[in-house]
């Protein structure tokens, strides 16, 4: 293997499945925190179960929301990157691992916060 080489893409690639990783544990504490607590009959018509179910509603929605327009944002940057000639194939390998990342990362970020804030209750 050839370590002294590591071109802008893979260093790209790497903090993608970074965020994907820490997105996908904070992804099953939230997971797991959310069922056991919307599980229990107890709590079925309390007003804080009620809350946290629109709340992951409505924070998925903004999520998806932001995420698309942050995809669109970088979809216009590689466009105009290409429009003027200024691309290599690096380039554009990185310009469409950024676009995957524009667009996951307010979910992995919302997902985090979750973890955290159910995990101190």
């Amino acid at each position: 293997m050839f370590f002294w080489y590591m071109p802008r893409f893979t260093e790209a690639a790497m903090g993608a499945a970074t965020l994907s990783a820490s997105a996908a544990v904070a992804s099953a504490v939230t997971i797991t925190h959310r069922v056991m607590l919307m599980s229990d009959p107890a709590t079925a018509w309390d007003m804080s179960s009620r809350g946290e179910a629109m709340r992951m509603i409505s924070e998925k929605m903004d999520a998806a929301t932001q995420g698309s327009l942050d995809a669109a944002f970088e979809v216009g940057r590689l466009a105009m990157r290409s429009a003027t000639g200024r691309m290599s194939t690096d380039d554009v390998a990185h310009g469409l691992l950024a676009i995957g990342v524009a667009a996951a990362r307010p979910a992995a970020r919302r997902a985090r916060a979750n973890a955290k804030r159910l995990s101190r209750t």
